[in-house]
C-alpha cells in the first residue's frame, strides 16, 4: 500500500481559525485558504489536491508454450495474403478479457528467434516470430522474455528475439541487451500511476551465455532483487515482479518460493507473478515480515496459457484479474480474481484454443486430444484443480 504524500500546514491553519474568530470550514478553496493567510499576515504553502479517484484493471497469463502441433495448425488456418503462421484462434476466446483491460501480461516461455534456428519443441524451442504480432493483437501490453528455455536458441537467438520484440508496440521484461537496458526499469504510467515491471528466472536450464555477448540475464538472485525492487520503489508508485520459479507439476510453493516472496514483501513490491510449475499453484497477500502492515499479491503460479502437454492438469491455468484503485491518493491492489482456463486441442494437434472453464464442456473433455496419449479426465477433475489448490476468496463465483 502506497500513498501520493500531501502536506497539509495543520498549525497554520489553526493559527488562521485563531486569527478569524470562526470555526474552520474544511469546504474551503485553496484560494479562499490562502486569502485567510494573508490576512493574518502568514505564508501557507497550498498543497496540491489529491489526484482524481481512478480504477484501472490488470489481466495476467501464465505460460505460452508453442509445440510443432501449434506450428502445423497455426500454418493450416493462415489467412490468404496474410503472414504464414496464425496463432490468433488460441486466444480469440480470452481476448475480451485481455483488450478490456488496462494492463495485460503474458509469460512468453518459448524464444522467437528467427526461421533460420529453425522451429522446434521440447526440449529446445524455437518458435514462429509471426506468434508475437497474434499476442500483441490479443491486447497484451506486458511481455516476460525470463524463462529457463530463453536460452534455447542460444545467445544471438536470445539477441535477436530481444530486437525483434522491440520492433513491436509492446514491453517486455526479462531480456536485456546490456547492463544499461538491464538497469532501465521498465515503467507503465497510466492516469498519473507509475507501475514498474521486474523479471527474474530461476536457471537457463544449464545453458549459459556465451563469451562476448551483453545479454543481461535476470537470475534469481537475492541480492539482485533487492537492488532492483530498491530502484523501482524510487521510480514508480507500485512495483510488480514476474517470478519463474518454483517445482515443475507441484501445486505446492516450495520454500525457496516462499521465502522469496516474505523478502519482496519486506521491500515493499505489491504484486509477484508467478509462473514455470504448468500448474496452478495457491494465490495468497504475503504480510511484509517488517511488520509495517505491507501486504503482497502473491500468484506463485498461474499454470500454462497454452501448451500441448500430455496431463490433464497441465492444461488448466489461469488469468488472474484485479484492480488498482487510487482514492484520495491511496493507491491499493483490489478484488483480485482467478478466472480458470483450459487448454484444448484435437486428437490430432489441430483447434488449438485456450477456453474459458466456464464454458468448457464434457463433449470437449471427450474429444481432446489428451486421448492421443491413452489418458482420460472429466471435467469435474478439471474443475478440480482449480477448487483444491486456489481459495474461495480468489475465485470467481461459479468455483465456489
Amino acid at each position: 500500500m502506497k500513498k501520493i504524500s500531501i502536506i497539509l500546514l495543520l498549525a497554520a491553519m489553526l493559527l488562521i481559525c485563531g486569527c478569524s474568530g470562526s470555526v474552520y470550514d474544511p469546504t474551503l478553496s485553496p484560494k479562499a485558504i490562502d486569502t485567510e493567510a494573508k490576512h493574518a499576515g502568514l505564508e501557507v504553502s497550498i498543497p496540491e489536491p489529491y489526484p482524481p479517484d481512478v480504477t484501472l484493471t490488470f489481466a495476467g497469463c501464465g505460460d505460452n508454450i508453442m509445440y510443432n502441433g501449434n506450428f502445423r495448425d497455426a500454418k493450416s488456418v493462415a489467412l490468404e495474403g496474410g503472414r504464414k503462421y496464425n496463432f490468433a484462434p488460441i486466444y480469440e476466446n480470452i481476448k475480451p478479457i485481455i483488450e478490456n483491460a488496462d494492463i495485460a501480461f503474458i509469460n512468453q516461455e518459448t524464444p522467437l528467434a528467427g526461421e533460420e534456428y529453425g522451429y522446434d519443441d521440447y526440449p529446445y524451442f524455437n518458435s514462429p516470430q509471426d506468434l508475437a504480432y497474434d499476442i500483441v493483437e490479443a491486447g497484451f501490453d506486458i511481455v516476460n522474455l525470463a524463462t529457463n528455455h530463453m536460452l534455447d536458441a542460444g545467445s544471438q537467438g536470445l539477441v535477436d528475439t530481444i530486437e525483434f520484440w522491440n520492433t513491436l508496440p509492446v514491453t517486455t521484461i526479462g531480456g536485456y541487451l546490456n547492463e544499461e537496458d538491464f538497469n532501465n526499469i521498465r515503467i507503465i504510467e497510466m492516469e498519473e500511476i507509475k507501475i514498474a515491471f521486474l523479471s527474474f528466472t530461476y536457471s537457463t536450464n544449464g545453458v549459459s551465455l556465451r563469451k562476448g555477448f551483453d545479454i543481461v540475464i535476470p537470475y534469481e538472485d537475492a541480492d539482485v532483487i533487492r537492488e532492483q525492487v530498491i530502484k523501482a520503489n524510487e521510480l514508480a508508485d507500485l512495483v510488480f515482479v514476474s517470478m519463474h520459479w518454483g517445482s515443475e507439476y507441484s501445486f505446492k510453493p516450495n520454500t525457496n518460493q516462499k521465502n522469496l516472496a516474505s523478502m519482496m514483501a519486506g521491500l515493499g513490491v505489491d504484486v509477484i507473478i508467478g509462473h514455470h510449475p504448468h500448474v496452478l499453484q495457491p494465490i495468497e497477500w504475503v504480510e511484509s515480515p517488517n511488520g509495517d502492515g505491507h501486504k503482497t499479491l502473491c500468484v506463485y503460479s498461474l499454470g500454462n496459457i497454452a501448451a500441448e502437454q500430455d496431463n490433464d492438469y497441465n492444461y488448466v491455468g489461469g488469468i488472474i484479474t484485479f484492480d488498482i484503485v487510487r482514492k484520495k491518493g491511496e493507491i491499493t491492489i483490489e478484488s483480485p480474481i482467478l478466472i480458470p482456463t483450459v487448454y484444448y486441442f484435437n486428437r490430432s494437434f489441430y483447434k488449438n484454443s485456450v477456453h474459458l472453464m466456464e464454458n468448457f464442456t464434457e463433449d470437449m473433455v471427450k474429444s481432446h486430444g489428451l486421448s492421443y496419449y491413452g489418458k482420460s479426465t472429466t471435467l469435474k477433475r478439471l474443475r478440480s484443480y482449480v477448487t483444491n489448490t486456489i481459495s474461495e476468496e480468489f475465485l470467481p463465483d461459479y468455483m465456489k
